[in-house]
Order: C-alpha cells, then sequence, then structure tokens
C-alpha cells in the first residue's frame, strides 16, 4: 500500500481504517440485530400504523408509533446503514422512550444505494417530509412540529434535508454518528459501492453549504469511534453554529458507531432530555 497522502495526512489505509465504520466493533451484527429486536418489541407493546405510502415506489412507505395525545410533535428517525441497508423494521427502537413523552416517532423506508444515488435519497426523505407535513395532523400529529434525526448515512440525510426544505418545516434536528463532509468517504474504500464523484460528493455535504439560521441542532458521536468521525461530528457542530443557530454536541463516553444511537433512544440519558427539550416536552 502506497505511503502517498490521501487526505489529511492520512494514507489510504490509514483513511479507510477511519471510515470503516465496522471495523470499529468485533461482530455488527449484534448491533444490528439489536435494532431489529427493539423495534419489534415496540410494535408488539406499542400502537403502530405501518406501511403507509408516502409515494408511488413501493419502496416509500413508513410506520407512526402515534402518541396518546392528538397534536403532538413529531420525530421523523431516518436509519443508517451506509446508505445500502436497514430499514423502517430495524428503526422503531426509539418509539418507547419517545412516545412515553408524548411524542409520535416516525420511521421511513426509502430507496437504497445501488437502486439509487445519494441525492435522490436526500429527495425521497423530502418527499415524506412534504408527506407528513400535509397528512400527520390525520394520525394525530402536529405538522407544524416536525423534528428530524439520523444516525450514520441517515444524519446526511438530515443534512440534506437541512439545506434544502421550506424555511420553518423542521423545528430541531439530531445529527448522530454523521458526516458533514463526504469528500473523504469519496476517496476511501466505501466509494466502491457509493460512486461519488466530488461534485456529488460537495451537492450532498452538510459543511459545504451557508444554509443560515434554520433551527436547533444536537450533533452526538460516540467516544469511542475514529478521530475524523468525532473530528467531522466537531466541525458539523462548529459550522451549525457559525450559520447562526444554536448547537450542543455530546461526545458520549463508551460509545461507538454503532451504540451511540441508543444513547439518543434511552430516555434515561442527557442526549434524550436534551431532545425532548427542543420538543418542547
Amino acid at each position: 500500500m502506497s505511503d502517498a497522502l490521501i487526505w489529511r495526512g492520512y494514507t489510504q489505509a490509514e483513511l479507510d481504517r477511519q471510515y470503516n465504520s465496522r471495523g470499529t466493533v468485533p461482530d455488527v451484527s449484534l448491533y444490528l440485530n439489536d435494532y431489529a429486536a427493539r423495534t419489534s418489541q415496540a410494535k408488539t407493546q406499542l400502537r403502530c400504523i405501518d406501511n403507509l405510502r408516502y409515494g408511488d415506489q413501493a419502496d416509500k412507505l413508513l410506520d407512526i408509533y402515534p402518541a396518546s395525545q392528538s397534536n403532538a410533535p413529531v420525530m421523523v428517525y431516518l436509519h443508517g446503514g451506509d446508505w445500502r441497508t436497514l430499514s423502517k423494521e430495524d428503526s422503531g427502537f426509539a418509539a418507547p422512550a419517545f412516545v412515553a413523552r408524548g411524542a409520535m416517532l416516525v420511521v421511513l423506508d426509502f430507496t437504497l444505494v445501488p437502486h439509487t444515488t445519494l441525492p435522490a435519497m436526500g429527495e425521497q426523505v423530502r418527499k415524506a417530509l412534504l408527506w407528513l407535513h400535509k397528512n400527520v395532523a390525520s394520525y394525530g400529529g402536529d405538522p407544524q412540529r416536525i423534528h428530524i434525526a439520523g444516525h450514520s448515512s441517515g444524519a446526511n440525510l438530515v443534512g440534506q434535508l437541512l439545506l434544502t426544505a421550506p424555511a420553518g418545516q423542521i423545528k430541531s434536528a439530531v445529527f448522530i454518528s454523521g458526516l458533514g463532509d463526504l469528500e473523504p468517504v469519496r476517496l476511501s474504500f466505501r466509494n466502491e459501492k457509493l460512486h461519488l464523484t466530488p461534485e456529488v460528493a460537495a451537492q450532498v455535504s452538510l459543511l459545504k453549504h451557508q444554509p443560515g439560521r434554520i433551527c436547533p441542532m444536537l450533533v452526538a458521536v460516540g467516544q469511542n469511534e475514529t478521530e475524523d468521525y468525532r473530528r467531522q461530528s466537531r466541525d458539523v457542530a462548529d459550522h451549525w453554529r457559525a450559520q447562526g443557530n444554536a448547537c450542543e454536541l455530546f461526545e458520549l463516553p463508551g460509545r461507538h458507531h454503532f451504540d451511540a444511537v441508543l444513547e439518543w433512544a434511552d430516555p434515561k440519558s442527557a442526549l434524550f432530555r436534551a431532545n425532548c427539550a427542543l420538543m418542547g416536552l
């Protein structure tokens, strides 16, 4: 392997290590299976209105976990999975925590790579947000209080939504274990599957744009994630503040890339409490 420096002083081998989130845990399937098991349990414990269609394609589906009262604030969660895996069936694990606090949780399916591109994926979740804005009141949600959260590649989708959503549509955002700049991803081994060009990487990178004042944000990253994931989280928080938005950074002790999102779903955690405060709960 060449010793040439590829990105911020990293060789190709080191850059690949920095952006290989699955390589940071012995067995990633333990955590992916846990997401699915927690979601299945949530569907057993709570009311779930599943497989609502927000578009014409077969995978344009969402599940709603309603709050017990009407006109509830709405949390929309965008799953991770390297833009290539996972679904809403792995994504309802936060429903018990949010529903207990009086919020509705919505989880989405959307087309994944290689059957789409990252900008098209962002456009698809934008359409889901518009559908919710028009229809969520029918299921007990307040369309004027829509909040978004995303983990890993889902955090990139959060960034895309913040760059393009109509003014005032998103009330707050949570960016968990995500990347604000996809240029190092393009330069890493991951681009064998993603096929990013420099132009597309910049188009979907929050750090490459100055959207101005949009909404408050929470940024969270595990202290056991790689150095560049942690740096990017700090950069996202700094960039968001520089746009005139309130932003709080949570560096989560003992957490890694795959369990940091579980802290967001933990009603005892400071991250969850901060999210509830942004939602007025």
